[in-house]
């Protein structure tokens, strides 16, 4: 069983010379049994490093939709390499700015996580009609880290597909396996001289902690009904979730 799991890992976990942590959905396991497509979607953290190599490593897995989930800031001081190339079709959707009063009060990434289901309906809308496009092609969504905006999108993706919850929190926890070397880069760079109020702060909002998607899924069911009672009430039609489902299912 560890052989299996620590196979579907490898072939999870796309490797990048500019990115840690573009991920497929596929290979997961549904609650009537059947198994997430593999090469449908892709989850993944900023694209703005990615080398020539890289590029046509995406490409060559039948990438033909990117949504850059991140703020105009950011995107300003890091531009997406596929931003007007003409190999993809590109889209911008401001998910959340993390400047913003309202983010800055949250005191845990579970908060955030439910703030965005509940305060930006119609930016995920638009994020979900463009992955609801009938194309066989797969897409690719990202934002910085490639684990809060990211992994919403992720998390109502696999919900709507059936996959069961403890599934949905295990792939987004596998983002702190995958942008360790990253975090502990920043550790070394940033936080010499914090004091322990800063540090735990760090801690805190750069990590995956399981209870973060446990409470994100609770808000989500307890609220909404479900993933794809969700993706009804921002608005999307009865097409667009079947279309959704079935991407992931075939």
């Amino acid at each position: 069983m560890t052989t299996n799991i620590q196979e579907s890992r490898m072939q999870r976990v796309v490797t990048l010379e500019g990115a840690y942590n573009m991920r497929d959905l596929g290979g997961y396991g549904t609650k009537d049994g059947q198994v997430t497509k593999w090469g449908r979607f892709y989850r993944a953290d900023g694209l703005h490093k990615l080398t020539d190599a890289d590029q046509q490593h995406i490409l060559g897995r039948n990438v033909r939709q990117v949504i850059d989930l991140r703020h105009t800031q950011e995107l300003k001081k890091d531009p997406n390499v596929f931003a007007g190339s003409g190999k993809v079709t590109y889209h911008h959707v401001s998910l959340i700015n993390p400047a913003t009063p309202d983010v800055m009060q949250v005191q845990s990434l579970g908060e955030l996580y439910i703030d965005m289901l509940d305060k930006s309906q119609n930016q995920l809308r638009e994020v979900f009609e463009h992955l609801a496009q009938q194309s066989e092609e797969a897409s690719l969504y990202h934002c910085t880290a490639g684990k809060d905006r990211t992994g919403v999108i992720s998390a109502l993706l696999l919900d709507n597909a059936g996959v069961p919850h403890d599934t949905i929190i295990n792939d987004y926890s596998l983002t702190a396996e995958c942008l360790a070397p990253m975090v502990d880069d920043m550790r070394r760079k940033h936080l010499g001289s914090a004091d322990a109020a800063a540090i735990e702060m760090f801690e805190r909002f750069m990590g995956s902690a399981p209870d973060n998607m446990v409470m994100m899924l609770e808000h989500l069911y307890s609220k909404y009904g479900s993933g794809e009672q969700y993706l009804f009430t921002i608005g999307l039609t009865d097409e667009q979730v079947a279309v959704l489902k079935r991407k992931l299912l075939g």
